[in-house]
């Protein structure tokens, strides 16, 4: 994997925790909850400013649409296509490639 360049860098404590996470979902999930204290925390302190709780709750939303996204690519990923129905396809486009000239015709 290559790494991605980190604004502000990556301290030591983080990458001890990132090689200490283990398991397919467990350093993205651990950089999506650091996401998720950064805004709750950036928000409690007032550094957005004077944002409603709707936005506050959409930005959540977000990260969790994000989530749900990785997480349907890994399957895609992860999971094979089966071959049977690989072959199968191939048939069936095969047999229309080869009839459709002859259904045309007629």
């Amino acid at each position: 994997a290559r790494p991605f360049r980190v604004i502000g860098g990556v301290s030591d404590a983080e990458i001890e925790v990132l090689q200490a996470a283990r398991g397919p979902y467990a350093k993205v999930a651990l950089c999506t909850m650091w996401v998720e204290e950064f805004i709750t925390r950036e928000h409690l302190n007032g550094g957005m400013g004077a944002v409603g709780a709707p936005i506050i709750s959409r930005l959540f939303q977000f990260t969790s649409d994000g989530m749900i996204g990785y997480n349907q690519a890994r399957k895609i990923a992860y999971i094979p296509f089966p071959f049977p129905h690989a072959q199968i396809t191939s048939l069936f486009v095969l047999v229309v490639v080869m009839l459709m000239p002859l259904l045309m015709i007629t």
